[in-house]
C-alpha cells in the first residue's frame, strides 16, 4: 500500500497583507515548514491564475468583484 501524501496549498500573495490573511500570519510561510516539506509525503502546491469562469463554479461574482478590490 502506498504511503498516503499530504498537500499544503499556497500562493506567495498569502504572505502579503490582504483579506485572505489576518495581517501577515503567513509572511514566514513556507519556510517555517521546511522540516515538514523534507518529508516524502508531503507536497507543496502553488497556486496558479485560473479563468473566472472556473470560479464562478465555486464562488459568486459578489466574491470576485471583491477580492479584484483587493491589491495582493
Amino acid at each position: 500500500m502506498a504511503t498516503p501524501r499530504t498537500g499544503i496549498f499556497y500562493h506567495p500573495s498569502f504572505s502579503r497583507r490582504s483579506y485572505l490573511t489576518v495581517g501577515r500570519r503567513l509572511a514566514d510561510f513556507p519556510g517555517a515548514l521546511e522540516h515538514l516539506l523534507a518529508l516524502p509525503q508531503v507536497v507543496l502546491f502553488e497556486s496558479q491564475p485560473v479563468s473566472d469562469d472556473l470560479i464562478l463554479n465555486v464562488h459568486t461574482p459578489g466574491l470576485i468583484a471583491e477580492v479584484a478590490k483587493d491589491p495582493l
